[in-house]
């Protein structure tokens, strides 16, 4: 099957096209099967803000405490996957909103403790994304639940679409509120493993793009066809990079 990842970040989703919508409903039409995977950062940060709970980051995550996991698990499940669920079905398409928990999708590893509730996905069971591309286009919360303990936990969504990616062997496009990966604020056509060590070496990548493109790297190695990192906010981004225009930074190995 030929499956395509698409991870749209929360500040993508405030001013999304309606035309990135149109450009996943054309991958399905086309016979690919679309993996929407989201973030939601503005969405929780607001609503952290309204129930008055304080978060704090630590290496580019959110430490997630019981109180920041509950507002988290609410946002994401209950606020920001309908919508964008609701937003698909009214192109006329049926898709369907879920997180790990769902199905059993994956199981949960948690991290370094200093995190919080902050885990990393094992375990992809591809027989249910199989099952459900057949007639549903996927829309993935990034929450999920340890099988063991039933503990939730809050998961990055980059690490999740990469982990997706990995598992299903498939190419996954990064949409985000960058033009892709910025080398003296210009954006890289294309880059691998070695340009991107330099890179970070001479601290041209920094800040919260080094976990990013490390990570593209890792899902590479492991399985991930490429990753394409593009802003979000372009009108038919999806289309033009399905058919090779030059824009956001493509990564392989």
């Amino acid at each position: 099957m030929d499956y395509i990842v698409i991870k749209i970040g929360g500040s993508t989703l405030t001013d999304m096209h309606d035309s990135t919508i149109e450009d996943i409903i054309a991958l399905k039409n086309q016979g690919y099967n679309p993996i929407i995977v989201h973030g939601g950062g503005p969405f929780i940060n607001q609503s952290l803000e309204l129930q008055k709970v304080d978060s704090k980051f630590k290496d580019g995550l959110r430490v997630t405490t019981d109180d920041v996991l509950s507002v988290t698990t609410q946002t994401l499940i209950g606020q920001v996957n309908p919508s964008l669920v609701n937003k698909i079905n009214q192109f006329g398409v049926q898709s369907i909103g879920m997180n790990s928990i769902d199905a059993q999708l994956f199981d949960i590893k948690p991290l370094d403790l200093k995190y919080g509730f902050v885990g990393e996905p094992i375990h992809i069971d591809t027989s249910v994304i199989a099952t459900l591309t057949q007639s549903f286009l996927p829309v993935i919360a990034s929450i999920g639940a340890n099988q063991t303990t039933s503990q939730v936990y809050y998961v990055n969504a980059d690490t999740l679409a990469y982990k997706l990616a990995q598992a299903l062997h498939a190419p996954i496009y990064l949409l985000s509120d960058i033009p892709g990966v910025l080398i003296n604020e210009k954006v890289q056509p294309s880059l691998n493993a070695k340009n991107i060590e330099t890179y970070i070496e001479q601290k041209l990548i920094y800040g919260g793009m080094i976990p990013k493109v490390q990570d593209a790297v890792k899902a590479i190695e492991m399985g991930c066809q490429k990753v394409v990192i593009a802003a979000g906010n372009e009108t038919h981004i999806i289309q033009k990079l399905q058919h090779g225009h030059n824009v956001g930074t493509t990564i392989r190995k």
